[in-house]
């Protein structure tokens, strides 16, 4: 069994007679990149907050590494790293200065481990340059860098791709699934782009007025049987439907020249074989699986995500 760097059990936050969290239970296992999704006032923030310890939870318990987030707070702590948003650096040092004036304040983080994290983020060949002359993606990456200094098993990361162009948003994703796999960090992302979620995460959580609706596998997902919808392009898609009917299978027109079918890819082989054999001219097979935007608005009836 994977080991489990946090567990959320039953936390609750209440504030006067409104219930922000309502008993939500996580585990988040190392080297794994958790997402957390749900509409505007969901209770994303409130939740990271307690998991940090700059709320007090009414209810239930926060463990990091097995350690009390109320009741040990500084061993918790100890193993957490965090980016809220974009991460604030002294932009008149470079890159090297802002590590080092930050690794001083932690006892046990050597020069070696410098090097070692700005490798991690790829900015060995910029990092003595000042911070000013930084893109916001890169700032981004010395943020992470600042946050694994001190080998945590947690890192959070709240909004991480906030104003980053396509490119800024690949290069931070790709560096935050390296840290995961190679480094065995438990990652924590809290975001409201659907699109970096489904790409950067192993795992999504989706929450609704505090309460967990769901938890969703996301790596592999396409590469599973299970495909929401088959569209085949014909010559005839009277034929076609015809001769699907004898298969049993529930077809229907999807525009000029296709037709669709809920199945998976053993049932899609099944189809072009009896396409082709009933003298059908089959042009083109494209399966559709839902995205997590599909699902997300599936399971929150249609409340967007923020």
């Amino acid at each position: 069994m994977d080991e489990i760097i946090v567990r959320l059990q039953d936390v609750t936050k209440r504030i006067g007679k409104r219930t922000i969290i309502d008993r939500l239970t996580l585990d988040l296992p190392r080297g794994e990149v958790f997402g957390f999704l749900g509409p505007n006032g969901a209770g994303k923030t409130t939740t990271i907050r307690m998991m940090v310890g700059l709320m007090s939870l009414t209810s239930g318990q926060i463990l990091i590494d097995g350690h009390s987030i109320t009741k040990d707070y500084e061993k918790a702590i100890r193993h957490v790293g965090a980016i809220v948003e974009n991460p604030e650096m002294y932009k008149y040092l470079t890159g090297y200065q802002n590590l080092i004036h930050y690794a001083r304040m932690i006892p046990g983080v050597t020069s070696h481990r410098v090097k070692e994290v700005v490798s991690l983020v790829g900015l060995t060949g910029r990092i003595h340059d000042k911070v000013k002359t930084y893109s916001l993606g890169m700032r981004q990456r010395l943020g992470v860098a600042q946050a694994i200094l001190h080998n945590p098993k947690l890192l959070i990361l709240d909004e991480p791709t906030n104003g980053l162009d396509p490119a800024g948003m690949r290069e931070l994703r790709d560096y935050i699934r390296n840290l995961a796999k190679n480094e065995g960090i438990a990652v924590f992302v809290s975001s409201h782009m659907l699109s970096e979620m489904e790409l950067m995460c192993d795992r999504v959580a989706i929450i609704q007025n505090g309460k967990l609706i769901d938890v969703r596998q996301i790596q592999g997902m396409r590469d599973t049987l299970t495909i929401t919808s088959i569209i085949f392009e014909v010559n005839s898609t009277e034929a076609a439907i015809d001769a699907l009917v004898a298969l049993g299978t529930n077809a229907e027109v999807a525009g000029p020249n296709h037709i669709a079918f809920q199945g998976d890819k053993e049932m899609a082989a099944t189809v072009n074989a009896a396409l082709v054999q009933a003298g059908l001219k089959v042009y083109s097979i494209r399966a559709e699986a839902k995205s997590l935007e599909d699902q997300f608005l599936e399971v929150t009836g249609g409340e967007s995500v923020g």
